[in-house]
C-alpha cells in the first residue's frame, strides 16, 4: 500500500518565492589566485535549467517530499558538489532558497588500474557541465590486456523539448566497434506517470573467454549484434513516497557468435534475426536518506534504501524468429531493498531469470548480494560486501569475471571466471582531512577480500588478500569515487605467485546492484 499525503496538506502554507543561489567551483569569499583562476575558466549552470529540475513551484502547497525529492534530482545530474534547499516561512507563506556548488566538471582525466604486472590506463577528456548546460561529453582512449578502445559519448537529459533525454555513444575498438544511440522519456519524478524508450545497439565484438586464472585466452569467439528495442511503461498508482508501474517491451535482435577460425574464413554468413515481447510491473516505497562519508570523504550522497520489487516475463516464440529449442517463456524477479540504523545503514539486491522451453530450464542467472556501512563519525568508516551468483549456460562474454580491482584487489585481471561466483571484502577508512587546501580530501584504508569464481562440474577456484591503502578523492569534483592505492598481500594460486602487490584503482571494488539490475 503506497504511503498517502496527511489529510491536513490543504492547511499547509504556499510557496511565496523561489531564489536560486549558484555558487560557482570556489566560493566568492576564496580570495586565492587559484581559486581565481578555475571560477574564471567555468561556466556556472545556468539558472532556468537548475529551476527546470525542481519538483515544487510559485503558490503551490509546501511538500517536504517533493523538496527532498528536488535536493536529490540536483544532486543526481553529477554535476554539483552540494545542494541545500531552505525554506523561511512568514506570515504571507513559505520562501525557498535553492543553492547550488558547482563542481569542477571539465577535466582531463587519467585513470590508471594496476596490480601486479596486469595494467589499465585510460586517458580522458571529460566535460560533464558543457558551457553550464549540465550536457555531458566524453573523449576517451583506453587501453587493457585485451584491446586498446577509443570512446566518443554525448548525453544530455532534457535533450528535446525539455522532457526527451538523449544518448549518443561510439566506441572504436582494436578488436571491432560499438554504437548505440537512445531516446527517452525518463522518470523525471517518483510521481511521473509515463516513461518510454527506443533503444538501438549495435556492435562487432570479439570476446576472449579465460580458464583457470591463465592470461591467454582458451578461447576466441566474434560477435555480431543489433537491437532495436521500443519500450513503453505507466504509473497505475505514483507519489513522491513511492509507485506502481507496468511496462510493455518489443525488441528486435541479431546476435550470432562463431569461433575466429570459422570467422577468419568465411565470415558470419546467414544473420539469425528474432523477436520478442514483454510485460513487467514494478512497486517500489522509497527511501533514500542523505549519507556522509560512504564513497568519499564529508560529501552528502543519496543512498538508495528503497524497496523495489520487480518482475517480468518475455515470450520468444516461434513465429519471431526462434528454433524450436529456444522458443519457451522468460520469467524475472529481482528485488532491493534496504534499512538505515544508528550510524550506518544495509541494503540488499537479489535476482532470479530464466529462460523456460519445452526441455526445462535453458539459461538463466541467480545472484544475491549484500552490503553493509557503519559511519560512527565523519573519519570513520567500515564497509562490508558480501554475494554470491550462479548462470546456467552464459553467453560468451557474460561469464563471472573476477580480477584487476573486480573482486579480490590484488589478482590480476581474469584470475577468476566461470559460471559460479562469490566474494566478501570488509574495508576500514579512516579519514586523515576531507579537505587539504580546499582541494583534496585524504584517508587511510586497512581491507580484506575472498573470492572467486569457476566453471560448473570444475573445482571451486578463490583468492583472498588483505592489507593497508591510500585513498585520494578531489574535494571540488561532484565525482564520489574515490583513488585507491593498496599495498596487499594475496595468496598464491595455481600460476600466479603470492606476495605483496600495489593495487591501483578507483571507487569500490564490487558492484552496487547485481548484473541484470537497471538501477
Amino acid at each position: 500500500m503506497l504511503a498517502a499525503q496527511s489529510p491536513a496538506r490543504d492547511s499547509l502554507p504556499r510557496i511565496t518565492s523561489i531564489v536560486i543561489d549558484r555558487h560557482s567551483i570556489f566560493d566568492a569569499g576564496d580570495s586565492s589566485w587559484f581559486a581565481h583562476t578555475i571560477n574564471a575558466l567555468h561556466v556556472t549552470t545556468r539558472e532556468p535549467l537548475i529551476r527546470r529540475e525542481l519538483l515544487f513551484y510559485l503558490h503551490q502547497r509546501y511538500d517536504s517530499a517533493r523538496i527532498a525529492e528536488s535536493e536529490r534530482n540536483l544532486r543526481a545530474l553529477g554535476v554539483f558538489r552540494a545542494v541545500e534547499i531552505d525554506s523561511t516561512t512568514a506570515d504571507s507563506g513559505v520562501a525557498m532558497r535553492v543553492t547550488t556548488h558547482d563542481g569542477w566538471t571539465t577535466r582531463p582525466d587519467f585513470r590508471f588500474r594496476s596490480t601486479g604486472g596486469s595494467v589499465v590506463y585510460t586517458v580522458a577528456l571529460i566535460e560533464d557541465n558543457l558551457l553550464g548546460t549540465l550536457t555531458q561529453t566524453e573523449l576517451t582512449y583506453e587501453k587493457d590486456p585485451d584491446r586498446s578502445t577509443t570512446v566518443l559519448r554525448l548525453y544530455r537529459g532534457r535533450l528535446i523539448g525539455g522532457t526527451i533525454a538523449g544518448t549518443f555513444f561510439f566506441a572504436d575498438r582494436s578488436d571491432g566497434d560499438l554504437a548505440f544511440a537512445q531516446l527517452a522519456l525518463p522518470y523525471f519524478e517518483t510521481a511521473s506517470k509515463l516513461g518510454a524508450a527506443l533503444t538501438v545497439d549495435d556492435r562487432r565484438d570479439r570476446i576472449f573467454q579465460y580458464r583457470d586464472g591463465v592470461q591467454v585466452p582458451a578461447d576466441t569467439v566474434q560477435n555480431r549484434y543489433l537491437l532495436v528495442r521500443a519500450d513503453f511503461s505507466r504509473a497505475a498508482r505514483a507519489s513522491p513516497f513511492g509507485y506502481i508501474r507496468a511496462g510493455v517491451t518489443a525488441q528486435v535482435r541479431r546476435d550470432d557468435y562463431i569461433s575466429q577460425q570459422t570467422y577468419d574464413s568465411t565470415g558470419f554468413g546467414t544473420a539469425s534475426i528474432t523477436g520478442a515481447i514483454g510485460a513487467y510491473i514494478e512497486w517500489s516505497h522509497v527511501k533514500q536518506p542523505k549519507i556522509r562519508g560512504f564513497q568519499t570523504f564529508g560529501r552528502q550522497e543519496d543512498v538508495d534504501l528503497s524497496t523495489v520489487v520487480r518482475v517480468s516475463l518475455y515470450a520468444a516464440p516461434r513465429f519471431l524468429g526462434y528454433s524450436d529449442d529456444h522458443t519457451g517463456l522468460a520469467p524475472a524477479i529481482s528485488l532491493h531493498s534496504g534499512a538505515q540504523f544508528r550510524s550506518g545503514f544495509a541494503y540488499v539486491d537479489a535476482i532470479a531469470s530464466g529462460l523456460y522451453t519445452a526441455t526445462g530450464l535453458d539459461s538463466g542467472q541467480v545472484f544475491v548480494g549484500g552490503t553493509v556501512a557503519w559511519l560512527p563519525s565523519t573519519r570513520h568508516q567500515l564497509v562490508m560486501h558480501g554475494e554470491v551468483g550462479a548462470l546456467r549456460n552464459p553467453i560468451p562474454g557474460t561469464e563471472f569475471d573476477l580480477g584487476l580491482g573486480a573482486g579480490p584487489r590484488a589478482f590480476s585481471q581474469h584470475s577468476f571466471t566461470g559460471d559460479h561466483e562469490f566474494f566478501g571484502t570488509a574495508e576500514y577508512r579512516y579519514t586523515l582531512s576531507p579537505e587539504i587546501l580546499k582541494v583534496v580530501g585524504v584517508g587511510l584504508a586497512a581491507f580484506v577480500d575472498h573470492g572467486g569464481a569457476w566453471w560448473s562440474g570444475e573445482a571451486q577456484r578463490s583468492g583472498w588478500d588483505f592489507g593497508v591503502g591510500l585513498r585520494i578523492a578531489t574535494f571540488r569534483a561532484p565525482d564520489l569515487e574515490t583513488n585507491r592505492i593498496d599495498l596487499a598481500w594475496r595468496a598464491a594460486q595455481p600460476g600466479l605467485p603470492g606476495g605483496w602487490v600495489v593495487a591501483v584503482g578507483k571507487g569500490l571494488v564490487f558492484a552496487t546492484g547485481p548484473r541484470g539490475l537497471s538501477r
